[in-house]
């Protein structure tokens, strides 16, 4: 006898058990499992009213998650943007993650082309790369490559 295919309540909370997920990251993955637009719809509003799916909590975490890992700016953005959260609730948890670590672009730029031993122009697109702004780039490597 085939085994009957998980409904979309259970199979969503199961993928909520590994780690929190946005409600377009679930949205996808129920649609995957071939589940209807309607059935999806009705899941998703249900985990949210038990407080299993929460955006801005989810924002919250990853912005905190990648400002300690070295993200920053539009690049910091973007990685929100891909899990699906809305651009100014993905503003908003960069904000606070920011406030709440008291962190800073200088500092952390800093932190990473000392732990990652990168000078130059290899420093200068590193730093571009992970969003930090062409003020913070240039005054660590400045147009000679050295800190100023």
């Amino acid at each position: 006898m085939a085994k009957e295919a998980p409904d979309a309540l259970t199979l969503a909370t199961k993928l909520l058990a590994g780690r929190d997920k946005t409600r377009a990251q679930l949205a996808l993955a129920l649609e995957r499992k071939g589940h209807p637009p309607e059935v999806i719809a009705q899941t998703l509003t249900r985990l949210a009213s038990l407080g299993y799916l929460d955006d801005a909590r989810v924002a919250h975490r990853r912005a905190l998650e990648d400002l300690r890992a070295g993200w920053a700016g539009e690049a910091l953005q973007a990685r929100l943007d891909a899990v699906g959260i809305d651009a100014a609730l993905a503003s908003e948890a960069i904000d606070a993650a920011i406030a709440e670590l008291g962190w800073s672009a200088l500092a952390m730029a800093r932190t990473l082309l000392e732990r990652r031993k990168l000078t130059g122009a290899k420093a200068a697109r590193f730093l571009g790369a992970r969003g930090f702004p062409e003020d913070v780039v240039e005054r660590l490597v400045g147009s000679a490559g050295v800190e100023r």
